[in-house]
C-alpha cells in the first residue's frame, strides 16, 4: 500500500469538523493535557494519524456504557473491539461526509453543544440571581386574568395592541377578554384565578408579578402568543396560621349561625363568642383556639385551605363537608426558611424548567455583548419587505438591500457575506410556511413571524462564533464536557452512516433482498408445512396450454424459477400471485388444492376464468416477502457486517499496550 497516497485521500476528506460545521471537536480534543491523558489508540498510523481516543475518553465511554448496559457488565477487552468499531464508523462517515447528506450533521452539533456549554457559562451570580426571585415569588398568590392573541405574528401583534389601546381609553378588561382572547377562559372575562412562582410559563409569571393590583401590563409574549394580563389580587402564601374557631354541626339553621357570624365580627372578643356559642366538644375549655394549622394532614384539607387564604384578622364564615365554621386568623407565617435543602430544591426546579431558558438567553446576551455585537434594524426592516418573495427569486430581491446586517467582533456583516445562508433561511421559512410539518435546513418556528425566525437564524449564528471562542477555555478544565460532546458528535455520524450503509434503500432493494434470501432460504422454514408457490389466474385456454406445457417440460424447477420462466416466455394473458399460504388463508387454494370451498362455488378472488396452481406443501418459503421481516433484519446484520470488516481493513488502528493496561488503573 501506498501510505502517503492513501493517506493524502482519505485526510482531503476528514475536515468536516473544521470546515462544514463552526464546532471543531477535533480541536477540543487537543486542548486537553496529555500529560494526564496518554494516547491510548490511534486510527492511522504513527506518523500519519487520522484521529486519536485518549485513555480518559475510553474510560469515559467504557465506565458510562457498563453502567447502563441491559447486559450486564462487559469485559473491557469486548468492549475494546466494540469501541473500535464504533470509532471506525464514525471515521467512516467524515470521510464519505458527502455521500452522507448530513444536512441536520452541523445544526444538530451546534444546539448539542449548547445545551451541553450553557452550564458552564452560568455564573453564580446569576443563578443566585434567579433562585432568589423564585424565592421571593414563592412566597406569594396572584389572581389574574388574561387575553391572548394567538401565534407570534404581525397579525397577532397588531390585534394585541388594538386591544391594549382600547383598555387604556377605560373598557373593561372582562369584556374585552370575552370577545377576543383565544384562551379557554375567555367565557370567564379571562379569568385564571390564583397562582405562585413555577405554575405558569416563566414569561406569564414575570409579566403578573411586575403588574400592580387593580392594573394591567403591556402586551408581551410567550410560546402560545401574546397576552395582557389584569392582576385582582395578590396575598401572601401562608405555610401555617394561628386561628380560631366557632363551630357548629351542618344541621343547625344558617340563619343562626348567621347571627352568631353577626355577634363575632362586632365583638373585640373572639374567644369569648366561641366560649359561648362553638357546638364543639372542648370550646368551653380551648375557647375556640385550632392551634398552629399547617399543612400536614392534622386539619382537613378544605379547612386550610380556607385558613390559608384569609388575611391576618380577618373573621369569616366557611360551610365546610362536615360542619359550619366561623374561622378568624390570627397570625400568619409565610417564608419558608431558606435553608440549604430548600435552595437545592428552588435550584433544580430554576435549571430544569423554562426559567433555564431565560438564563440561557441572558447568558446568550452576555456573550453578544462581549464580543461587540450589534444588530442593524434598519436593514433587518428592509429584508422583511421581501418574506413573500418566491425563494427563486430571492437573489435578485437581496441585491437591494446595500449594508451590514450585524457587527461582530467589530467586523460589519453585509449581504454580500450573509446571502448564501440567509437564501437558505429564507427558502426553509417558505416551506414551513405551506408544510408546518417539514424538516427544513434551518431550523423555523412557524408561531414566530418571520421577523423573529430571521433574528433568531442570525442570533443562532452569533452565538455559536461566540460560544466557540468559550469552548476551549471549558474544554481545559472539564475533560468530561469534551469526552460528551465527541460522544454526541460520533453518534450523529454513526447514525447517518448508518442509514447510509445499513437502514436505508440498501437494505430494502428487491434485488438485493432476494439474493440474499435465496442464498439461505432454508434459515427461514415456516414452524408448520404451508402451500408454497404460484396461483396463475389465466384468461384463456390457449393461455392455460402455454403454462401447462412449460410445468410440464420443467418438472424439476422450484416455484420462484418456474414463475419467473412464465414471466420471460409468456407476456401477457394471465395474473401470477405468489407467495405461501395455511389453509383457510386464500380462497383460490381453498377451492382447487385444500378443496374446502365446492367445485362449483364461485370465489371473489379468481378475476379470470382458469387457475392453475404450481407448487407443493413445504416449510421453505420460495420469495423472500413470505419472510420479509426476518429477511431485512438478517440482511442489515450481514451489511454490517461488511462494513466493519471493510472499516477494519481499510483504517488501520494501533492500540498502545502499555497504555491499555492502565485503563481505570492509575
Amino acid at each position: 500500500m501506498n501510505v502517503a497516497k492513501y493517506i493524502a485521500s482519505v485526510c482531503a476528506l476528514t475536515s468536516i469538523s473544521a470546515s462544514a460545521a463552526d464546532i471543531n471537536v477535533a480541536d477540543l480534543m487537543k486542548t486537553l493535557n496529555k500529560s494526564d491523558d496518554p494516547v491510548l489508540m490511534i486510527v492511522g498510523t504513527e506518523e500519519f494519524r487520522f484521529d486519536t481516543i485518549t485513555r480518559g475518553e475510553f474510560e469515559y465511554m467504557y465506565n458510562k456504557n457498563n453502567n447502563i448496559s441491559l447486559d450486564g457488565p462487559m469485559s473491557m477487552d469486548d468492549y475494546k473491539e466494540l469501541f473500535i468499531n464504533y470509532k471506525l464508523k464514525a471515521f467512516d462517515a467524515t470521510k464519505r461526509f458527502p455521500d452522507l447528506k448530513l444536512n441536520t450533521y452541523v445544526s444538530e452539533l451546534q444546539s448539542y453543544t449548547k445545551h451541553l456549554a450553557y452550564p458552564y457559562l452560568i455564573d453564580k451570580d446569576l443563578e443566585n440571581q434567579f433562585i432568589k426571585e423564585a424565592y421571593k415569588r414563592e412566597q406569594e398568590y396572584i389572581t389574574a386574568s388574561h387575553i391572548l392573541i394567538k401565534g407570534v405574528n404581525e397579525k397577532s401583534r397588531k390585534k394585541i395592541e388594538d386591544i391594549y389601546s382600547r383598555l387604556k381609553k377605560g373598557e373593561k378588561f372582562f369584556d374585552l377578554a370575552k370577545a377576543n382572547s383565544d384562551c379557554g377562559s375567555a367565557a370567564r372575562g379571562g379569568y385564571l384565578g390564583e397562582f405562585s412562582a413555577f405554575d405558569m410559563v416563566y414569561n406569564f409569571e414575570t409579566a403578573a408579578y411586575n403588574t400592580p393590583v387593580g392594573e394591567f401590563s403591556k402586551p408581551f409574549t410567550t410560546q402560545f402568543g401574546y397576552h395582557i394580563v389584569y392582576i385582582h389580587d395578590r396575598r401572601p402564601k401562608a405555610i401555617s396560621v394561628k386561628a380560631q374557631e366557632i363551630f357548629f354541626p351542618l344541621e343547625i339553621r344558617e340563619s343562626y349561625v348567621d347571627s352568631i357570624f353577626a355577634i363575632a365580627k362586632k365583638s373585640k372578643k373572639f374567644d369569648k363568642v366561641a366560649k359561648k356559642y362553638s357546638m364543639k366538644g372542648d370550646a368551653k375549655k380551648d375557647k375556640g383556639d385550632m392551634g398552629i394549622v399547617k399543612n400536614d394532614g392534622k386539619y382537613p384539607q378544605e379547612v386550610v385551605d380556607k385558613l390559608f387564604k384569609m388575611p391576618v384578622g380577618d373573621i369569616q364564615k366557611f360551610k365546610s363537608s362536615f360542619g359550619q365554621h366561623i374561622f378568624k386568623v390570627n397570625e400568619i407565617e409565610t417564608a419558608e426558611p431558606m435553608d440549604s435543602a430548600k435552595y437545592e430544591l428552588l435550584k433544580k426546579k430554576v435549571m430544569n424548567g423554562d426559567r433555564y431558558e431565560a438564563i440561557k438567553n441572558k447568558v446568550a446576551v452576555t456573550l453578544r455583548e462581549k464580543h461587540g455585537f450589534m444588530l442593524n434594524d434598519s436593514i433587518i426592516d428592509l429584508a422583511i419587505k421581501y418574506q413573500d418573495t418566491d425563494p427563486n427569486a430571492i437573489s435578485d430581491s437581496l441585491k437591494k438591500i446595500d449594508g451590514a446586517w450585524y457587527y461582530d467582533n467589530g467586523d460589519a456583516i453585509t449581504t454580500n457575506m450573509i446571502k448564501d445562508e440567509f437564501t437558505k433561511f429564507h427558502a426553509s421559512y417558505f416551506k414551513r410556511k405551506f408544510d408546518k410539518f417539514i424538516r427544513t435546513e434551518v431550523p423555523i418556528d412557524t408561531n414566530l413571524s418571520y421577523k423573529q425566525n430571521l433574528i433568531n437564524f442570525i442570533y443562532n449564528k452569533v452565538d455559536i462564533v461566540a460560544l466557540n471562542q468559550e469552548l476551549k477555555n471549558i474544554a481545559k478544565n472539564n475533560k468530561e464536557f469534551v469526552y460528551a460532546l465527541r460522544e454526541y458528535s460520533d453518534g450523529l455520524l454513526v447514525y447517518a452512516a448508518s442509514e447510509y450503509n445499513i437502514w436505508g434503500p440498501k437494505s430494502t432493494k428487491t434485488d438485493s433482498l432476494s439474493k440474499f434470501f435465496r442464498e439461505r432460504k432454508e434459515n427461514y422454514q415456516f414452524e408448520e408445512s404451508k402451500w408454497v408457490g404460484v396461483i396463475f389466474s389465466v384468461a384463456s385456454k390457449d393461455t392455460l396450454k402455454k403454462i401447462k406445457t412449460l410445468a410440464t417440460k420443467n418438472p424439476n424447477l422450484d416455484a420462484f424459477d418456474f414463475s419467473n420462466l412464465v414471466k420471460e416466455k409468456i407476456r401477457k394473458g394471465y395474473t401470477a400471485k405468489k407467495g405461501a399460504w395455511l389453509k383457510g388463508e386464500n380462497a383460490i387454494l381453498d377451492k382447487y388444492y385444500f378443496k374446502t370451498i365446492p367445485a362449483d362455488s364461485t370465489v371473489e378472488a379468481e378475476k379470470n376464468p382458469l387457475v392453475f396452481l404450481y407448487g407443493n406443501e413445504s416449510k421453505i418459503p420460495q420469495w423472500h416477502t413470505s419472510v420479509k421481516g426476518k429477511v431485512i433484519a438478517d440482511y442489515q446484520k450481514e451489511l454490517e457486517k461488511n462494513w466493519i470488516e471493510r472499516n477494519r481493513r481499510i483504517y488501520p488502528v494501533v492500540i498502545k499496550e502499555d497504555v491499555y493496561k492502565t485503563v481505570n488503573n492509575h
